[in-house]
């Protein structure tokens, strides 16, 4: 994903360290148009209980999409050119990115964005005095979701008390912007659609047509 170190990087674009699902109602599509380095996409998460389909949309983006399982504690990477996919195991949960030196803090405002009310938060990277807004809306996440901020390892979550209190209720951040130590815009998104409608199993699994690729071994020299 294109943002630097925003929530909805950090987080969302950290689906491999995800681990046990949580109770999740919403089922539907959420697709955000993202603008970073002058350059715009568009992403597409679809959401099911356990499971979530995120694929990006532009001219200078890859084809290939990622699914998450989260009952099955597998992600699977997609190219759809070479009709072929490779499958990650999450059963052993990685360390998540640090967030010692990120504050946030609740401004008591709120907003609507595609329908949906969010509240905003104020972030800020004491590491680098990087700073952002996002806006939050509860209902619309899901099990998968939030499934990656109640891994356990070694009976500890891995992820902070203030970022599991985030996307429980199912919480999305559907709005933002990411600024540099000096003030500087970097990155923006926004929530242009968020439908909720059944969505096909198929959605949620390799295609049949596509083979499997085993995943390269490295070996030290």
């Amino acid at each position: 994903m294109m943002l630097r170190r925003s929530v909805l990087s950090s987080v969302l674009g950290s689906l491999l360290l995800a681990g046990v699902a949580a109770a999740g109602e919403f089922e539907g599509i959420i697709v955000l148009k993202e603008t970073s380095g002058g350059e715009t996409v568009q992403q597409q998460w679809w959401l099911k209980g356990h499971a979530l389909r995120f694929e990006e949309v532009g001219p200078d983006v890859g084809k290939g999409a990622m699914i998450f399982d989260a009952k099955k504690q597998a992600l699977y990477s997609l190219h759809h050119d070479e009709k072929i996919y490779l499958e990650i195991s999450t059963a052993t949960t990685s360390q998540p990115q640090p967030f010692d030196d990120i504050a946030i803090t609740k401004t008591g405002q709120h907003e609507k964005v595609a329908g949906y009310l969010c509240e905003v938060y104020r972030m800020k990277d004491r590491s680098d005095g990087s700073t952002g807004e996002f806006c939050m809306a509860k209902g619309i996440g899901s099990a998968a979701l939030f499934g990656m901020t109640s891994a356990q390892a070694g009976g500890a979550s891995l992820w902070p008390g203030w970022m599991r209190d985030l996307f429980k209720d199912g919480g999305f951040p559907i709005k933002g912007v990411d600024r540099d130590g000096r003030g500087r815009e970097e990155a923006r998104w926004e929530a242009v659609k968020i439908e909720s409608q059944p969505l096909a199993d198929r959605l949620f699994v390799p295609p049949s047509d596509y083979q499997k690729q085993e995943m390269a071994v490295i070996k030290p020299e």
